[in-house]
């Protein structure tokens, strides 16, 4: 029972088009009031048939009996015979009978009721249906009518006719047939009409849903046109208006994410209930990226020529902070402050601060060779990343706030930068516990001492990945350079 109720919902639609729902609401409402009409109508027929039945049958009876009372009278039997036999072959006319006031039977011609029948109707005015079983045939139906003769008030004798019923039940046939075949062709326009009124009224509720569906894809620059006045159109133009209000959104969020991170944007965009300031402590990494001797190549080069530099480096510094989970925190003049674990949640942020810093170097040395081919300017990149407790969060003031990190732990990594040879990556001792278990290799460079720090500080490079995190960074690097090759 199961199996054949999910077969027969598997068949059946989850969404049932509305315009055949119309369709087939409005084909029943035709079929059942055509059928209605077409059974009053039948009905009506049959009723006139059947008086007409009877008013011919009295008036033929009744001229039989007129005929008949002075032969009846004078007992000329002749006369009474001639009278039926010239009935009788009158055209729907089977049967006529002439009885005596005795009720006894004078003369007939054709087909009469049996003596028991007639007995129960002779002495009034009567109708009578019978049937008779003719030889090899379905039965006859067949209708008697008779009349008492009288003359002046005496009754002289009594008048039968038999009339063929089968006519007015062939004419009741035919014209059921013919109510029947105009309903039947009336419902078959009703449902032409239902469907082609079904389509044309769905026909907006479809635009609407192809509309809801782009939407919902993300494509706000659908408009509906279809210029109605009624509920629908009211419907379209709110929706349009629904859609102009998204696209305007769209547009915010994306000339937001090209000011501050996209992670950040989704973040903020999400709650904007969490739009205040304030933060709270996480722990995370910070990556500080520096142009060695940028302040000697401002002085040298253009004001567009140091722009286009900035935005070519900085360009795959993001794409390769992106590669890792991180994001860009801000531009500070030609350094770059990229964090990583935070507002996401990231469980290795210091490892993939350490993988991006190496993609960041062979990106960098990558892009040098393109330029350095192309007669242009390069420059190196000296790198500090540093890993602990922050404080994340929007800082600044009410009607001009950032979201950033602060903290001694983003301090010591900026501190790192700036002491890092062109082309390094430094970081502390601590960072360079936590990232050998993940086979990342470092040497020892000296113990500096740190502005803000008293005690001295030993620091480590980080010269490459292990052997089976090396993969990582080969497709990061392939990924971002194609990418590159492409927009050239």
């Amino acid at each position: 029972m199961k199996s054949t109720t999910s077969k027969l919902a598997a068949l059946w639609p989850d969404n049932y088009p509305i315009a055949y729902k119309l369709a087939i609401v409005f084909t029943l409402l035709i079929s059942s009031g055509m059928a209605l009409l077409g059974l009053f109508i039948a009905h009506n027929q049959s009723q006139v048939l059947e008086q007409q039945i009877s008013e011919s049958g009295n008036t033929v009876l009744r001229q039989m009996a007129d005929f008949s009372r002075e032969p009846l009278l004078a007992n000329d039997q002749l006369s009474l015979e001639i009278i039926v036999n010239n009935l009788a072959a009158e055209q729907g006319i089977l049967g006529v009978a002439l009885y005596n006031e005795n009720r006894e039977l004078i003369v007939k011609k054709g087909l009469v009721p049996g003596d028991e029948q007639v007995a129960n109707t002779l002495g009034r005015v009567a109708r009578q249906e019978w049937r008779r079983p003719d030889q090899g045939k379905p039965q006859s139906e067949m209708v008697s009518f008779t009349r008492p003769i009288e003359f002046k008030e005496v009754t002289t004798g009594f008048a039968l006719i038999t009339f063929d019923r089968s006519l007015s039940e062939r004419a009741q046939r035919e014209a059921i047939r013919a109510v029947g075949g105009a309903t039947l062709l009336l419902v078959l326009l009703g449902i032409i009409a239902s469907f082609i009124l079904g389509k044309r009224l769905t026909r907006p509720i479809r635009q609407l849903i192809e509309a809801g569906q782009a939407i919902s894809a993300g494509d706000y620059r659908v408009r509906l046109n279809d210029q109605r006045r009624d509920e629908l159109g009211l419907l379209m133009r709110s929706m349009n208006e629904m859609t102009e209000g998204l696209q305007r959104k769209e547009q915010v969020e994306q000339t937001f994410s090209r000011y501050v991170s996209p992670k950040v944007a989704k973040a903020v965009l999400g709650d904007m209930s969490q739009v205040s300031l304030g933060g709270q402590h996480v722990n995370a990494s910070v990556l500080f990226a520096d142009i060695v001797g940028f302040t000697r190549l401002s002085e040298q080069l253009h004001p567009k020529e140091v722009n286009s530099l900035l935005n070519e480096y900085f360009s795959i510094i993001a794409q390769a902070a992106h590669g890792y989970g991180g994001h860009i925190d801000k531009y500070i003049g030609d350094c770059a402050m990229l964090v990583f674990g935070v507002p996401e949640d990231d469980p290795q942020h210091n490892f993939h601060a350490a993988a991006c810093a190496v993609t960041i170097q062979k990106l960098i040395s990558e892009l040098n060779k393109q330029r350095k081919r192309q007669g242009l300017t390069q420059v190196e990149f000296r790198i500090g990343i540093n890993s602990g407790m922050m404080l994340a969060g929007n800082m600044g003031a009410a009607e001009r706030m950032d979201y950033t990190v602060v903290g001694d732990a983003v301090n010591i990594a900026a501190r790192l930068a700036s002491a890092a040879d062109a082309g390094a990556i430094l970081i502390n001792e601590e960072l360079n516990t936590l990232l050998k278990p993940r086979g990342v290799v470092s040497a020892r460079f000296k113990t500096l001492a740190l502005r803000g720090k008293k005690e001295r500080v030993t620091t480590y490079r980080v010269l490459d990945v292990g052997d089976k995190d090396r993969a990582l960074i080969d497709r990061t690097l392939s990924s971002i350079l194609s990418v590159d090759d492409e927009v050239a």
